[in-house]
């Protein structure tokens, strides 16, 4: 499985002494001292948004399993995913252990 492209794409402009990075909605993401600061951050940016989207697409993939194995409809299936979506480190730790409820 390959990693998302992100949906915005970013820009660097040159705002006097800083450096200003901008996505392709217009919303300024930062200005910065330096043109490296600027890309570092647009480097993260475009990371922030490619997870986004693969966390989206996981979500309705689980959405979808849920109601086909257990054939219940969007909105029960969309609360269980929530509600798993809550996991917490520990619970990842346990593994495929039974859910108590």
């Amino acid at each position: 499985m390959t990693a998302p492209e992100a949906k915005l794409e970013y820009r660097i402009e040159r705002d006097g002494d800083k450096f200003v990075a901008i996505d392709s909605d217009e919303e300024t993401v930062g200005v910065f001292d330096t043109e490296g600061e600027a890309k570092a951050d647009v480097a993260r940016a475009k990371k922030e948004d490619a997870i986004w989207e693969r966390t989206k697409e996981l979500m309705r993939h689980s959405v979808r399993t849920i109601m086909a194995e257990f054939a219940v409809d969007v909105e029960t299936a969309l609360n269980w995913v929530n509600a798993g979506a809550g996991i917490t480190v520990l619970g990842m730790e346990e593994g495929d252990e039974e859910a108590k409820h």
